[in-house]
C-alpha cells in the first residue's frame, strides 16, 4: 500500500453493507481532486466494481484500500487475503471489464500467492 502523505486508507470488513463507505470515500477523493460530477461517478463505479471482484475471492477478514492523491491523478489500491486456490471468474468479470474500460484510465486485478489485489488510476 502507498505511504504517501496524500493517501487515504480504509479497511472494511468483508460485508457488502460496508461498500457504501467505500463509495463515499471514492466520491470524496474525486471531489477533492476537482473531478467533475461524471468523473467522480466513474471513479466510484470503478472502485466498486473492483471491490466486488475481490469480495468474490476473499477469505477475509477485511478489504484494505488506499486512495493516493497525486497532482493530476488518483491511484487506488485494494487487497485482501484470497481463498485457497481462488481464481477470478472470467465470465463474471467480463461485464466489469467493459465498465472499467470506460470508468477509469487503467486497472489491474490479480490473485497471486494467497493475496487478491487490484489497482486503478483515474486522470484529472
Amino acid at each position: 500500500m502507498a505511504d504517501e502523505p496524500d493517501c487515504v486508507r480504509l479497511a472494511i470488513p468483508l460485508d457488502t453493507r460496508y461498500v457504501r463507505i467505500v463509495r463515499l470515500v471514492a466520491r470524496g477523493v474525486g471531489t477533492a481532486m476537482g473531478f467533475d460530477v461524471e468523473d467522480v461517478d466513474d471513479l466510484r463505479i470503478a472502485v466498486e466494481e473492483l471491490c466486488a471482484a475481490l469480495f468474490d475471492v476473499s477469505a477475509g477478514p477485511a478489504l484494505e484500500l488506499a486512495f493516493e492523491i497525486q497532482d493530476h491523478r488518483v491511484d487506488v489500491q485494494g487487497r485482501t487475503v484470497a481463498m485457497p486456490k481462488a481464481t477470478l471468474d472470467a465470465e463474471r468479470f467480463a461485464l466489469s471489464e467493459q465498465i472499467l474500460s470506460v470508468a477509469c484510465d487503467g486497472y489491474s486485478l490479480k490473485v497471486d500467492s494467497g493475496i487478491a489485489r487490484f489497482s486503478l488510476h483515474k486522470l484529472a
